[in-house]
């Protein structure tokens, strides 16, 4: 699911905008949620109670708190959401460079240029979502989401198994990467304190155990922990309907 924020004091052009927003996620046929604020601090507030959002349009002109400060603001939680920024005017470019803007649109704002700047995006966002990205031994690194079977945490470290027979490992906690393949709408399932699943691999599955497919290695069977039983059937269930 796409998440989209729109921030404008004017509520005319924060209305005007969603509604131009709102014809571009049908036209593409997105699944995609678009919230409005009309000040940065009901923005910046909502991002700090661990809200993530793929796409936020931000004017820059707002009174208390104005589209560069809230960006900043949020860019200390949240380092991957893209900004689109608004404006009447284009005084303020330089300083938009300092909160890694993606677009900056003037307003009034065009239909054409925001078909070009969401198209733009929405592949962005695509390419970031088709990767995790962690840190060993002081390297950073990458997987595709799509070739990992599962992570599994073992003291403190968590495994990445990939359907080729591979291995990747990384200091973490395994609830930090549930919540942030959630909040990036992947089809990943919990299904114990030490499994996080990608459900296009689930094979079988029971009120007991997951059977997954693991390529070479064949069929493998991993444990539902009791107290995650029903959880797991509903989430199941949820991701059955959307893929």
């Amino acid at each position: 699911m796409l998440k989209i924020a729109i921030c404008d004091d004017d509520r005319f052009e924060a209305e005007r905008l969603e509604t131009m927003v709102s014809k571009e996620i049908e036209q593409m046929g997105l699944k995609a949620e678009t919230e409005v604020f009309f000040d940065g601090g009901r923005l910046v507030t909502k991002v700090r109670k661990k809200q993530c959002y793929d796409l936020i349009f931000l004017d820059i002109e707002m009174p208390c708190l104005d589209g560069i400060e809230a960006g900043r603001y949020i860019r200390e939680v949240d380092k991957s959401a893209l900004f689109i920024y608004v404006s009447e005017s284009e005084e303020c470019l330089k300083e938009l460079f300092e909160v890694d803007t993606f677009r900056f649109l003037l307003k009034p704002v065009s239909e054409e240029e925001l078909h070009r700047y969401f198209v733009s995006a929405i592949a962005r966002i695509g390419e970031a979502r088709d990767f995790y990205q962690f840190q060993f031994d002081k390297e950073i690194k990458k997987v595709q989401l799509r070739d990992v079977l599962y992570f599994e945490s073992r003291n403190r470290v968590i495994h990445i198994f990939l359907k080729d027979g591979t291995d990747e490992r990384f200091y973490g906690k395994l609830n930090d990467v549930e919540q942030e393949l959630a909040g990036r709408g992947k089809s990943f399932v919990r299904i114990h304190q030490s499994y996080l699943v990608n459900y296009i691999y689930i094979k079988r599955a029971n009120a007991a155990a997951i059977t997954i497919d693991a390529g070479e290695k064949g069929l493998l069977s991993l444990k539902v922990s009791e107290e995650r039983q029903k959880t797991v059937k509903a989430r199941m269930c949820q991701l059955a309907e959307e893929i």
